[in-house]
């Protein structure tokens, strides 16, 4: 009986740790950013001079890529080496590079690097600038939000249109 006990909760033990790993904290993807900073801005360059819109996920089933095969190879090899599990690229100079991801659909949480202007749908969050404003927030706290459909991003550098955005639909 004991033995079935501790073989129990070996099982549930496990199986806890089967879930979708945590989402990365701002801090973290903002240090990650920091350091592969250059192969960002090449990428967003490169990107930047296409005239159509393209989806390189490192999972090929999943792409919609409309570039040579071996620029594909190449680009998902450079998706690998900066963290990030795809790049959603559109013609306006709009990029998004998916770090974390949970759920899919209607129950879904994405956190993301994003190259652009503003986006006033969305939420910004903004880093304090004297002690009387409210403290830094972690965009994971707004994980799990009451409210259904929610954006909400932070600027990663106050030169350049680089943020940290969270989607989350419920």
């Amino acid at each position: 009986m004991r033995l079935l006990g501790l073989g129990g909760m070996a099982l549930a033990l496990a199986l806890a740790g089967c879930g979708a790993p945590a989402p990365p904290t701002d801090k973290e993807m903002t240090a990650a950013f920091t350091a592969k900073r250059a192969k960002f801005d090449a990428l967003q360059t490169e990107l930047c001079k296409l005239h159509y819109d393209l989806t390189i996920n490192v999972d090929p089933a999943w792409s919609s890529p409309q570039i040579p095969v071996a620029d594909e190879k190449r680009l998902r090899a450079l998706l690998g080496e900066l963290g990030v599990t795809n790049v959603k690229y559109l013609d306006t100079c709009q990029i998004w590079f998916t770090v974390w991801q949970s759920g899919v659909g209607s129950d879904a949480a994405y956190k993301k690097y994003r190259y652009g202007p503003p986006m006033y749908r969305v939420n910004e969050i903004k880093k304090p600038e004297t002690d009387a404003d409210p403290p830094d927030r972690d965009l994971n706290v707004f994980i799990g939000n009451r409210a259904r459909i929610a954006s909400f991003e932070k600027k990663l550098d106050p030169d350049a249109d680089w943020w940290i955005e969270l989607d989350h639909w419920q």
